[in-house]
């Protein structure tokens, strides 16, 4: 049994703690049940606690082999979803249909259930002129805005995912059953932190809704009441450290107090069309190639801490360059689409040498 899978199904430890014992695993070339048993060696029950752990997650993984659903660790590089690693509460495990793309940037796109004729328009509007960049749309699969943004993505040809509240078992809303199976046939997937039988309960959506802000790069809130999931996405994403975009709204419209909120409160930053968005969110995608030039910009200086096949870790490039988490990774993500360096491990990238 993967010990990553027991450890999502261990009782106790918030998924903050969780992370920091990977990464001692990882550090340490330890199994993540000796660094627990080491840790928490003055808890009573220990044993009998990692063996239920141990036996619910081996029952998981018996329905998710029955079912067909595909469950992804945090150790798995290939295919988790590559910055929900960079959060400090990381879900350890995912279960899910489909596949995560981890080689376009992931962009959320969320917004009121009871969305506006225009939030509808002008959401349709975004991802359609996204649609001409190597982006991923991520959403919740939800009434409104966020199935709007699903089907344009759809209609588009680009590609999106959802990450769901529930288990499988209970996609949640129902009617969207099609729309999963769209988003499926289209080469994407729908994920959650949940087991399979799990009931979609309201307290699972504040869960599902730290995934959706912390797997994208950053979050376009189209409209969302002023109280609403949509806003707990974005205050998560701002939280994160990840740049939040929002739609502005007529003055006293319901469904957009949220964004205007947002903006006025300088979590969010005001765009207008999805030119205005790239020139900010990934100005290297309003240029030209032959008008790249790194020399002057982050990039370039990240490039000068690339010794030729050493592993550097983002660690040490924020503390070497003392910039946010969200610059870095935006950055990083930039050298990645270039092909100047490579992923390796979480947390962890290498030069590419000539020739690969």
């Amino acid at each position: 049994m993967n010990d990553l899978l027991t450890l999502h199904f261990f009782k106790g430890l918030t998924n903050v703690q969780k992370r920091l014992y990977m990464q001692e695993s990882a550090r340490s070339n330890t199994s993540v049940k000796a660094i627990i048993f080491n840790a928490l060696k003055n808890e009573n029950n220990l044993d009998k606690q990692w063996s239920n752990a141990c036996e619910l997650a081996a029952q998981e993984a018996a329905i998710c082999q029955r079912e067909g659903v595909s469950i992804l660790t945090a150790d798995d590089v290939d295919n988790f979803p590559s910055f929900l690693l960079e959060i400090p509460d990381p879900p350890v495990a995912l279960f899910g249909r489909g596949t995560w793309s981890n080689q376009k940037v992931p962009l959320a796109v969320i917004g009121a259930r009871k969305s506006t004729h225009y939030g509808n328009l002008q959401c349709k509007r975004f991802v359609e002129d996204l649609s001409r960049f190597p982006i991923n749309i991520i959403s919740g699969l939800a009434l409104g805005i966020d199935g709007i943004a699903h089907l344009a993505a759809l209609d588009c040809g680009a590609s999106t995912q959802a990450f769901l509240a529930g288990g499988l078992a209970h996609l949640s809303p129902p009617r969207h059953a099609r729309l999963a199976q769209q988003i499926l046939d289209a080469g994407g997937g729908y994920f959650t932190e949940q087991p399979f039988h799990t009931a979609s309960l309201p307290q699972y959506y504040p869960v599902r809704n730290r995934l959706i802000a912390g797997s994208s790069l950053a979050t376009l809130i189209v409209e969302a009441a002023r109280k609403s999931g949509a806003m707990i996405t974005a205050n998560q994403a701002f939280q994160y450290g990840r740049e939040v975009y929002a739609l502005p709204g007529a003055l006293y419209q319901p469904m957009s107090a949220g964004p205007n909120r947002l903006i006025a409160e300088d979590i969010a930053r005001l765009v207008v069309d999805a030119e205005h968005l790239v020139s900010s969110f990934y100005p290297i995608w309003a240029k030209k190639e032959a008008q790249i030039d790194l020399s002057q910009a982050l990039e370039g200086l990240l490039i000068q801490h690339f010794p030729h096949g050493r592993k550097v870790h983002s660690a040490y490039l924020k503390s070497k360059l003392n910039v946010s988490n969200s610059q870095l990774f935006k950055s990083l993500q930039v050298l990645l689409d270039l092909g100047v360096i490579a992923k390796i491990g979480p947390h962890t990238y290498v030069r590419k040498t000539a020739g690969h």
